[in-house]
C-alpha cells in the first residue's frame, strides 16, 4: 500500500529538511519545493494528499500558490493545505483555532503530526 504523500512548500531549505525528517520517520512520503512556482509543479506530476505550504515566498506567496491550485479544477479545490508562517497576528491565529489550518514556526514536530 502506497504512502500518504505530503509535498513542503517552502522556501528556507531548513524548513524542508526538518519537515521532511519527521513526516518520513513517521511513514509518509514527502516530495519537497523551495518555492511557490516549484511547489505548482510538483503538485501536477505527483499529486499528494497534503500541502504544506509557506505563506512568505518570493516568487509566488502561499496564498497565490493555494488560489492557483483551488482554480485548476476538481479534486483540487478539495486538497488539504496546511499553512506555515513566522508571523504572527490574530487573524492567522483565529484561522488555526478554528480550521486547523496554520501552524507557526518554528513547528513543533508533535504539532505538526
Amino acid at each position: 500500500m502506497p504512502r500518504p504523500r505530503i509535498l513542503v512548500v517552502d522556501d528556507s531549505s531548513t524548513v524542508r529538511i526538518r519537515l521532511s525528517r519527521v513526516l518520513t520517520k513517521a511513514g509518509y512520503e514527502v516530495l519537497l519545493a523551495a518555492s511557490g512556482s516549484e511547489g505548482l509543479r510538483q503538485a501536477r506530476q505527483q499529486v499528494p494528499q497534503l500541502i504544506i505550504l509557506d505563506i512568505q515566498m518570493p516568487d509566488l506567496d502561499g496564498y497565490a500558490v493555494c488560489d492557483e491550485l483551488k482554480q485548476m479544477g476538481s479534486g483540487w479545490d478539495k486538497l488539504p493545505i496546511l499553512f506555515l508562517t513566522s508571523l504572527e497576528s490574530h487573524a492567522l491565529a483565529l484561522l488555526g483555532s478554528q480550521m486547523g489550518a496554520y501552524l507557526q514556526k518554528p513547528v513543533r514536530p508533535d504539532a505538526l503530526l
